[in-house]
Order: C-alpha cells, then structure tokens, then sequence
C-alpha cells in the first residue's frame, strides 16, 4: 500500500498529461473527483488539505470541472484551477515532507 506521499505524488504525476490534453473538461473533473476523495480519506473531509482543495477548484459538479469550459486567462477556467490546484498539494506533499517535532521531553 502506498503512503500518503506516493498517493499525493501520483496526483501530481498526471497533470502533465492533463495538461497536455488541453484539459479536457471530462479528465479534468474526474481527476478533480478522485483526487478530493483520497484528501479526504488522507486526512478528513473537515481538514484543511480537503477544504482547501475545494477552495481552489471549487465546489460544486461544474465548478468542479464537469462541463468547465478551459477560458484560458480567466481566473476560474480550467488551468488556472489545475494551476491552483498544483500548488496547493504540492505545498501538502511539502508539509508531509517536513520533520515532526521532537515530543520526548529528554
């Protein structure tokens, strides 16, 4: 089974070919789906990874990327969500990546 750093890792290891696609607003939304769902499984469906996933490409099936029109240069089209999107796991996987705190009081 893969932990929490892979799983997140495999997300961003698609966007290039997302990307590549144009986004597709079919691949685009599925990946949005899939990806809301292993936060949430990761972390919590209240947590601040999930929330803030939802944050940045929105809520809701079109504003999810369901029928999305890709609007380059506008701010909520479709790459500049996957844009958004990005950063913000990439700053998770970032924070995953960091030491925890030493608790032993020795």
């Amino acid at each position: 089974m893969a932990f929490p750093k892979e799983k997140i890792q495999n997300r961003l290891d698609l966007l290039p070919g997302l990307r590549g696609r144009g986004p597709v607003s079919y691949d685009y939304g599925q990946w949005v789906d899939i990806t809301h769902h292993l936060l949430i499984t990761l972390f919590g469906a209240d947590s601040p990874q999930a929330k803030g996933f939802l944050e940045v490409v929105g809520e809701g099936a079109e504003a999810r990327g369901w029928g999305l029109p890709l609007a380059p240069g506008n701010p909520w089209g479709m790459q500049a969500r996957l844009d958004r999107a990005e950063e913000h796991l990439r700053a998770v996987l970032a924070r995953l990546s960091e030491p925890l705190p030493n608790l032993d009081p020795h």
